[in-house]
């Protein structure tokens, strides 16, 4: 059995639609969803937004996305074809999100090369700050701790 994994669909929908008819999209997007037995886990519906940049000649899109579980790749191929024959979406993209175990454990593990990295670096330094004394300095140590503990 194939293990479900989690994925990120978004679009950018042209504003030259009336606003009404952008749901009646979006719709299409859960059912391509649904029928192949993928579960929407967050769900954000079409709002205007004002572009960074001009996608076709165009300053303003409706954008939507959706976060989801499925473990058919049919699927995502749907949802590619569906995308690219629309000629109301502007742009749009699926990504494939890390379970939140692997992300856990990337994490853990970039915390513990940087710990391992900054100890090195401080074994370092001090080894560079540790110099052996010369035999003279270690009599005259000797000699003050004699009169210290002498005075006791």
């Amino acid at each position: 059995m194939v293990e479900s994994r989690n994925y990120e669909f978004a679009c950018h929908f042209t504003t030259q639609l009336d606003e009404a008819k952008v749901p009646a999209l979006w719709s299409e997007v859960e059912q391509i969803i649904a029928k192949h037995g993928g579960v929407v886990t967050f769900a954000q519906q079409p709002q205007p937004k004002r572009l960074s940049y001009p996608i076709k000649h165009q300053s303003q899109s409706f954008f939507a996305w959706t976060q989801f579980t499925s473990d058919k790749d049919e699927l995502l191929a749907e949802l590619t074809e569906w995308a690219r024959t629309r000629p109301e979406v502007l742009r749009y993209v699926t990504l494939k999100l890390e379970a939140e175990s692997d992300r856990r454990a990337a994490k853990q593990q970039a915390h513990l090369e940087r710990k391992a990295a900054q100890q090195a670096r401080e074994g370092a330094a001090v080894k560079k700050s540790v110099t052996e004394k010369p035999a003279e300095d270690k009599g005259k140590l000797e000699k003050q701790l004699e009169d210290v503990l002498g005075t006791i």
